[in-house]
């Protein structure tokens, strides 16, 4: 996803439940790498989003 438009565009919230033992290890790992949990999750999600992203531009260019 290019930053600049993801920048401009209005942004929504989402949040989930995970086990305790499961919240534990994603913070544990953020702090590892000095970065807030969000920006973690948002890390592990791009791919997928980029992934998705594709596959909608495909699908406008019929």
């Amino acid at each position: 996803m290019n930053p600049e438009i993801q920048r401009s565009e209005m942004r929504k919230q989402i949040s989930i439940f995970v086990p305790m033992s499961d919240w534990k290890k994603i913070r544990h790992e953020a702090a590892r790498n000095r970065i807030p949990m969000t920006e973690l999750c948002r890390r592990w999600m791009r791919p997928e989003l980029e992934r998705l992203q594709e596959g909608r531009q495909a699908s406008h260019g019929n």
